[in-house]
């Protein structure tokens, strides 16, 4: 069994190892409709639209051709609509926003779909869908989940680009032994499941306590830190000459700090070529921020903070440590730093309420609440601009899949959601209006809200 700590009230649930259970090659309880196959001729043209690209080259635009799985061309009404062609499927946006799918980089949707949300994993892939997700990194990856996602995606199942990372140590710091050493890392360009590394726990969080360098009340100790720094830097150095890539939790500043020290080992001043990941980096001392930059580490960080169900109570002085994101970005201005919504933990699934508290700081609740930031919280308010790649195409840089999605390019797959308005002029307390009308993956309708058909090909 696997001990697991919730998140907001570390009240300890004992959970179940996944059971497969196998008839003809399918998994019984998660039932799987294949997906339709994409003619690779299709041309379908949107135009009257607010395109956000997130290609620095070409940031906004007002139409967009698609052609099979791809993006065809990027440019303005008259330039795709002269690509018009009698079995041309042409879509009016009516004023509407074109943009990348959200590509979440850390999520547990599908290895916790049953746990958490009593989902199979067709229904947790709708929910994903639903919401505008089109890729993720799933970062909890056992033996035997991994072949029952491999079952799914056989089946023609897996509509989400999918990244897995195969745990070397569990929730609680335990090895895991060495079994992820028996499935290398994939790269083809576009497949549904790639596996991407390995996921190691430097400290407590969803089991035991974060690791911190400061006393959250008096004698109640610094925290849990699973690893010393030569074990944790031996354990990197494993993973990093296997040519994978690393993802370390580290919720607290001592775990974030040992975690930095491990990826500076192996790489010795030189490029972070496998892309090794920091996930969480939810209290960093001010001195480690710019050494994200400096090692060349990739942070993955959370955008809800816990306001309305905190996590913990930390001292007044130590606050400005807390999900500290303008000074993060200020001190790592070229830096690709990701979001994650680490779903199905952090609230209801659901990136555009991830995307309103990056702008305001506030928290939304599963019933769709608003918890107002504390004051101090709001220093570190990011905007729209600089939140946006974050959801797209740096979680695809941490996901080795920018060259795929994550930006509006022809040759890249279209990939892409319409939303009914535009997050970069919008007030942002309006993004929690907003609704996701489409998702397409791959040139393929993956959802449709009812009601909006006409805007779905």
């Amino acid at each position: 069994m696997v001990e697991r700590v919730h998140y907001k009230d570390f009240t300890i649930t004992a959970l179940k190892l996944l059971l497969l259970s196998l008839v003809s090659g399918c998994v019984t309880s998660s039932p799987v409709t294949p997906m339709p196959t994409v003619n690779p001729q299709q041309l379908i043209l949107f135009h009257n639209g607010v395109v956000i690209t997130m290609n620095s080259e070409q940031s906004l635009a007002t139409a967009l051709a698609v052609r099979g799985e791809k993006i065809n061309a990027v440019g303005s009404d008259d330039e795709i609509l002269a690509l018009t062609k009698p079995d041309a499927v042409v879509i009016d946006l009516q004023g509407t926003t074109l943009m990348p799918g959200f590509v979440d980089p850390h999520s547990h949707i599908f290895n916790d779909a049953r746990q958490y949300m009593s989902m199979s994993l067709s229904e947790a892939q709708q929910l994903a869908l639903e919401n505008g997700i089109t890729t993720l990194g799933d970062l909890y990856v056992t033996e035997s989940f991994l072949k029952e996602i491999r079952i799914f995606d056989q089946a023609g199942g897996l509509q989400v680009r999918t990244n897995l990372y195969l745990v070397a140590t569990d929730n609680c710091g335990r090895p895991q032994g060495d079994w992820w050493k028996d499935y290398p890392a994939t790269n083809s360009p576009g497949e549904m499941l790639r596996i991407g590394g390995v996921k190691i726990f430097a400290d407590g969080g969803t089991c035991k306590d974060v690791a911190l360098s400061f006393e959250r009340e008096p004698g109640g100790g610094f925290g849990d830190l699973f690893f010393e720094q030569g074990e944790l830097d031996r354990l990197v150095n494993e993973v990093h000459t296997s040519n994978r890539q690393v993802a370390i939790h580290a919720l607290g500043d001592r775990a974030v700090e040992v975690a930095q020290n491990a990826i500076a080992s192996v790489l010795q001043g030189e490029p972070n070529v496998n892309r090794h990941r920091i996930e969480h980096n939810t209290l960093v001392r001010p001195e480690l921020l710019p050494r994200y930059g400096e090692i060349g580490v990739v942070p993955i960080i959370y955008a809800l903070y816990p306001s309305c169900e905190p996590w913990w109570d930390v001292p007044a002085e130590y606050r400005s440590w807390e999900w500290p994101w303008r000074a993060l970005l200020d001190a790592n201005p070229r830096l690709p730093i990701a979001w994650h919504g680490d779903d199905p933990y952090s609230n209801r699934v659901r990136p555009l309420d991830e995307l309103y508290s990056f702008l305001t700081r506030n928290d939304v609740n599963n019933e769709g609440e608003v918890c107002l930031a504390a004051e101090w919280q709001e220093a570190h308010l990011i905007t729209a601009e600089e939140a946006l790649p974050m959801m797209t195409v740096n979680a695809a840089y941490a996901l080795f899949r920018e060259d795929e999605v994550g930006s509006l390019e022809p040759g890249k797959y279209a990939d892409m959601i319409i939303l009914s308005a535009n997050p970069l002029t919008d007030d942002p307390h309006k993004i929690l209006e907003m609704e996701v009308w489409m998702t397409m993956v791959g040139g393929r309708t993956a959802y449709c809200m009812a009601g909006q058909e006409e805007l779905c090909p």
